[in-house]
């Protein structure tokens, strides 16, 4: 009997720890997008890139889309 509740809150921990991990992939993939106002604010400046998109260089928000109409 004791083994079976150790075995259950065992595969629950790994089943939370499992939810939180995949949590936070999903937040890493989705890189924000930022409007242009707020790149050269936070210091940065639009930069296009080789695959047709503008992007913040420099400042906070260094590497992020643009996602302004003035920005593509």
């Amino acid at each position: 009997m004791r083994v079976r509740r150790l075995l259950g809150l065992a595969l629950a921990t790994v089943a939370f720890a499992g939810m939180s991990v995949t949590g936070s992939f999903a937040a890493e993939a989705a890189a924000p997008q930022v409007s242009l106002a707020d790149c050269k604010y936070g210091g940065g400046y639009q930069v296009k890139h080789s695959n047709g998109y503008w992007y913040c260089e420099g400042g906070k928000y260094d590497g992020q889309r643009i996602y302004e109409s003035s920005g593509y």
